[in-house]
């Protein structure tokens, strides 16, 4: 037979995969037609042909990279956004059916539905285009496997089905708050992404709920339009997955958000059991099921709690009107909210219990007798009465999973609303920014980046939005407090150090650029100008941690020194009219405004506050410490917020030990751990020596030295004692020496010392601009890769520094993405790295040094951090949530190969922000040495935050303003 064929494929809202209707179909081509032909043709004529766009088309800003699906409703392409350097969907309806009014009704309701859908949980929607008569709708690219594909593994323990359980509720009770039903749930439109966010797809079938007389389920309306996804698109056919459907809607009748109830428990029910409550053989069969039998409940497992067990069958009542009613009641049933309310004499079978308040069995006149009495008491008591005092109060708060708070030692990692409502946070190994209102029992996920790169939320005056550094881009994000796609607001050219939003709607911000101190920028983007330069005559280093004061007339900010650590930093204000600037504290850093008229900062390890004077921007009396041990980073961010509410959140350091201590430990290939007795300190990429002997040890602690741990003598020595930060330690391939990052010179350059500590630290690189991280060395030595921020492309590049005495830098690899952490093969032809090209942060290898001579994408669904096996034939790296993988190589020649992707073991462990390797392996290859959190098992037990409600009383009570 010969010929081309297309497959074709359903695919729904981003690229989940439906129903995937495996039919070949042979492909008929004008015998004259080439791709020279096609290259100048306009999309439509291209599209209405039965070709597929192909790689490189553009579509307005969206170049094509491949098809990644076809069904009735249009084909879906993976595109690159040349705009803003992301990967995105968009699906096209063909111009062969575009005459059709009735497809091109469901389209243009696709697009609307999903643009009125802001929700973390939910695949958003980024925009119509339209480009030669072709339309598209542009939506976000959800990576991951769709539920139905983890199902066919089996049935799921409780622990994992609930949270995704849980994830999707939140979905579909955003959905019905805003009048929308999505009719279509099933597993297959469920994407489960690497990092643990649930994405709920395809709301293209969806419609509002009944408004009325005339509305959508009016005459006309929308509850008989559309399809059966069995394969049949035409309409008048029961809308719907049948094995999914709820009985009202398998007769036909109109449906309102209890049809997608009732589809939540089904596929509950599949996810706890493996199986469907309402098997067929055929569509018939399977509608007669749905609408006759009950499922087999006997097949949930044991385990389940009585309580969920019940509200799972009232999801399932085939009556609508005994159907539980709101799916937000689902939600907290499934985080446990109801356990204890629930007699424990109720069976599975029984209502839901109700508690009745006693109130209600009282008669309406004692209650008004009631009320009446009260309000008298009141009236004669109020004039009279003095306001007591707001009670402080504090509370603990924990998280756990994939929303357990991430301490990235490198910035901030909480943040509250100006006025005290919500807890923003940094979690899931510094991939995601969480809210959680205090109100609430458990966080949302509201934004999300690869690679570890999330840190320094703040939030906007209105508390609506919160802005947020994306480590891996360098630059400014911001994204609504419901959650949805985040937008870019500046594109930084160093590090970022802080940022705060103004009443006026602009951005202060600070960067470690050496050149520049504090920046603005309006938060709707646009030309960024500089505030401050740091004066480095008089041995300024930075300008970091800005806070604009209410009102907006001065900011706030810390000053570093290139010599004596934050011993010598000061606080200082600066008027933004007249540009007068004021030392308010030495010896502090990382300040913030209490609007009980305190300063509050760091200062030696403790949380300090000190009355200060909004109107004459100065302080007066005396500081004094509120808490005696504050989390901290080097570069003096502190673990606290503080909202004007007077509500204050800090990071617990319970018994006194910091929460950043880690400790050493080998773990083996199946995961068996070995501890390491080296004392606990805030340790950071740790590097065995070429001879697996010693270990170079960065300690992000308030000294932020480079430390030697000697594994034979279980001797610990420091190898720089300097007040500057020094991280990023490599060994020479002879062990003679260390590589290292410093800021003693004011930017962040590379620097190298005798690994035995004596002689000085000589200085390789002397760029003002900074920010250089070496990640390795050539195995003659003679080489060493590091990356920067090259103020040419959109992200890092890689460079090469040559380690003889001409100390010569040159670009290695430069491209319009973020490239990191450049390792070279043991054999020196082969550059493995991260890079951030696929829109998620994956790893490539390149060849060695001739980098252009090709390319291969090694990790599957997003990784981090390579490093080789000594013996060249193995390739480590992070996955997404921090397990370590692992690849077999076999390079031969100038032939790269390589297998699968395999995990060795899961995330236990401390993986460090978004930038350097958190973990080494052992000369032989066969141990592992990581990270780990002392007195924990697993890294989902997280840090604890501490909640303070009305501080300020207690800040008046200690540290009077008068």
């Amino acid at each position: 037979m010969g010929g081309l064929f297309f497959r074709d494929f359903d695919f729904g809202i981003g690229d989940g995969l439906l129903h995937r209707r495996r039919q070949l179909h042979p492909l008929a081509l004008p015998a004259a037609c080439t791709r020279t032909d096609l290259a100048g043709a306009p999309l439509a004529r291209i599209l209405s042909s039965s070709l597929a766009l192909t790689p490189g088309t553009r579509l307005g800003v969206y170049e094509v990279a491949a098809q990644i699906g076809e069904g009735g409703m249009g084909q879906v392409y993976r595109a690159t956004d040349t705009r803003l350097k992301r990967q995105v969907a968009i699906k096209i309806l063909p111009p062969s059916v575009a005459a059709d009014s009735d497809r091109l009704a469901r389209f243009q309701r696709e697009a609307e539905v999903l643009a009125s859908l802001n929700h973390p949980n939910i695949a958003g929607i980024y925009g119509l285009e339209e480009s030669d008569g072709v339309s598209a709708l542009v939506m976000e690219l959800v990576d991951g496997e769709d539920l139905s594909q983890r199902i066919a593994r089996g049935a799921m323990p409780i622990d994992e089905a609930l949270p995704i359980a849980k994830q999707i509720a939140d979905a579909l009770e955003a959905a019905h708050e805003q009048g929308i039903i999505h009719r279509d749930l099933k597993p297959a439109n469920v994407k489960v992404k690497p990092d643990g966010t649930v994405k709920v797809l395809d709301f293209g079938l969806a419609k509002a709920m009944d408004v009325g007389p005339g509305g959508a389920n009016g005459p006309g309306g929308l509850s008989m339009s559309p399809t059966l996804s069995m394969h049949a698109t035409q309409a008048g056919i029961i809308l719907g997955t049948a094995a999914y459907m709820a009985p009202e809607q398998a007769r036909g009748k109109t449906v309102d958000k209890r049809a997608d109830i009732w589809a939540f428990g089904v596929v509950l029910f599949e996810m706890l059991t493996g199986s469907q409550p309402f098997p067929g053989e055929d569509l018939s069969h399977v509608l007669a099921r749905v609408i006759e039998r009950d499922p087999d409940w006997s097949a949930l497992p044991p385990a389940l709690s009585p309580t969920l067990g019940t509200y799972l069958r009232r999801c399932l009542v085939k009556d609508p009107r005994e159907r539980i009613r709101d799916i937000g009641d689902v939600r907290l049933a499934l985080t446990g909210a109801f356990e204890t309310a629930s007699p424990t004499s109720t069976t599975p079978e029984s209502p839901i219990p109700i508690p009745v308040p006693a109130w209600r069995s009282q008669l309406p006149w004692a209650n008004a007798a009631a009320a009446l009495a009260a309000a008298a008491v009141l009236m004669l008591w109020a004039p009279w009465r003095e306001t007591a005092p707001l009670r402080v109060t504090r509370a603990t708060l924990t998280f756990s999973g994939p929303a357990a708070l991430t301490l990235n030692d490198s910035g901030h990692d909480i943040a509250l609303s100006p006025d005290g409502t919500h807890l923003f946070y940094v979690g899931n190994n510094s991939t995601q920014l969480f809210v959680r209102g205090l109100d609430a029992l458990e966080p949302i996920a509201i934004a999300s980046v690869g690679g570890g790169g999330m840190r320094d939320p703040f939030v906007s005056p209105d508390g609506q939005w919160v802005g947020f550094v994306n480590g891996n881009t360098l630059s400014l994000q911001k994204v609504a407090i419901t959650g949805g796609a985040p937008t870019t607001i500046a594109q930084a050219d160093s590090v970022v150090r802080g940022a705060s939003w103004a009443a006026d709607d602009t951005i202060i911000f600070a960067t470690l650029k050496a050149d520049t101190g504090l920046l603005r920028v309006s938060a709707r983007g646009g030309p960024i100008d500089v505030l401050t330069r740091p004066d480095r005559e008089h041995g300024e280093a930075d300008h970091l941690w800005p806070e604009v004061l209410p009102g907006g007339r001065a900011v706030v900010f810390t000053i570093t020194s290139q010599t004596g650590g934050l011993d010598t930093a000061k606080v200082v204000v600066r008027d933004l009219r007249t540009g007068a600037q004021t030392i308010l504290v030495r010896g502090g850093s990382d300040a913030h405004y209490v609007p009980s008229g305190h300063l509050v900062y760091i200062a030696a390890g403790a949380l300090r506050a000190i009355p200060f004077d909004l109107d004459r921007l100065e302080t007066h009396g005396s500081a004094r410490s509120m808490l005696p041990l504050i989390s901290a980073t080097a570069a003096g961010a502190g673990g606290f917020a503080v909202a004007n509410d007077g509500t204050l959140v800090y990071v617990d350091q319970p018994g006194g030990v910091a929460v950043n201590a880690r400790t050493l430990v080998w773990v083996d290939r199946v995961g068996k751990e070995e501890a390491i007795a080296a004392p606990p300190r805030a340790y950071n990429q740790p590097r065995l020596s070429p001879d697996g002997t010693r270990v170079a040890v960065w300690s992000n602690d308030q000294t932020s030295d480079i430390w030697i741990w000697d594994l034979k003598r279980k001797t610990l020595n420091p190898l720089t004692l300097d007040p500057a930060e020094d991280q990023h330690p490599l060994w020479t391939p002879d062990g003679q020496r260390i590589i290292f990052s410093s800021n003693r010179g004011g930017v962040f350059n590379l620097w190298w010392q005798a690994a035995d500590g004596t002689g000085e630290a000589e200085q390789l690189t002397k760029n003002s601009d900074g920010g250089e991280f070496a990640s390795g060395v050539t195995p003659d030595g003679t080489t060493a890769v590091f990356f920067k921020n090259t103020g040419t492309t959109t992200g890092r590049d890689l460079l090469r520094l040559a380690l003889d005495g001409t100390r010569r830098v040159t670009p290695l690899l430069q491209t319009m993405f973020d490239e990191r952490e450049g390792v070279v093969s043991p054999d020196g032809r082969w550059l493995a790295f991260q890079s951030s090209m696929a829109g998620s942060t994956e790893i490539y290898v390149r060849p060695f040094p001739n980098v252009s001579g090709g390319q291969w994408r090694v990790s599957t669904a997003g990784g981090s951090r390579p490093l080789w096996a000594r013996s060249g034939n193995e390739l480590f790296y992070l996955g997404v949530d921090g397990s370590l993988m692992q690849v077999s190589v076999d390079a031969k020649g100038a032939a790269w190969n390589h297998r699968a992707p395999i995990k060795l073991f899961e995330q236990r462990y401390f993986v460090g922000g978004n930038s350097g390797r958190s973990y080494d392996v052992s000369p032989d290859g066969q141990r592992f040495l990581m990270l780990k959190a002392p007195g924990t098992e697993t890294s989902t037990a997280s840090p604890a935050l501490i909640l303070v409600q009305h501080w300020d009383t207690e800040l008046k009570r200690l540290v009077p303003t008068k």
